[in-house]
């Protein structure tokens, strides 16, 4: 790093891929390994930073993850044993703060992840809010994941307009950003968009 000039790292860590942007413009991608070592090797292979911002999908307290559920061995890992300033959090709240800024959404709203899991996120009046609750997966996951894995696109868009609904009712949102590596699949986002009865982003 060039004297003076701050670099900041934002990681998002996913059960299939683990994105890096930083704050020069660079970006890299990989796959999520399945081996703890082989994950906190890339970890190591990042370029130095002053700082680290992580998003990541389950439970997390500090800078530690008590629990994700896709990537099993991050159990109570401790992210300070990688970065001396970093700040972890729920991945789906890390989108959702990130996503709130370039929609500029308003008012109550949703983030919603659609990859190997479901992440939910809220935030009011421009502040995305610590809900414990949406860092546990839903009940309803890992049906999600079935339905998902056979490729049917339309049953999969059907089932999740009606699970999404049901989150926007709970709390009441007037806005939804959608995000998540499923949104890649062709006409899947128009899908969702036309049966979703509320303001939708992705």
């Amino acid at each position: 790093m060039g004297r003076g000039k701050k670099i900041i790292l934002g990681v998002d860590i996913g059960g299939s891929k683990i994105r890096v942007l930083s704050s020069d413009g660079k970006f890299w991608e990989f796959k999520t390994p399945g081996r703890k070592k082989d994950f906190i090797g890339i970890m190591k292979k990042l370029p130095k930073a002053n700082s680290v911002n992580v998003g990541v999908a389950g439970v997390v307290r500090g800078t530690e993850v008590v629990f994700s559920p896709n990537i099993k061995y991050l159990k109570n890992y401790d992210f300070k044993k990688i970065f001396s300033r970093v700040r972890v959090d729920n991945d789906a709240r890390f989108f959702l703060r990130r996503e709130i800024i370039r929609s500029r959404a308003q008012g109550r709203v949703l983030g919603i992840t659609i990859g190997t899991g479901i992440g939910r996120a809220y935030a009011e009046r421009g502040k995305v809010r610590k809900i414990k609750v949406l860092e546990y997966p839903e009940i309803w996951e890992k049906e999600y994941q079935k339905i998902r894995d056979r490729k049917n696109d339309s049953k999969l868009a059907a089932y999740l307009v009606e699970k999404i609904n049901l989150i926007i009712k709970k709390y009441r949102a007037e806005a939804v950003i959608l995000g998540g590596g499923v949104l890649g699949r062709k006409g899947f986002y128009k899908k969702l968009k036309e049966k979703l009865k509320i303001k939708t982003y992705a």
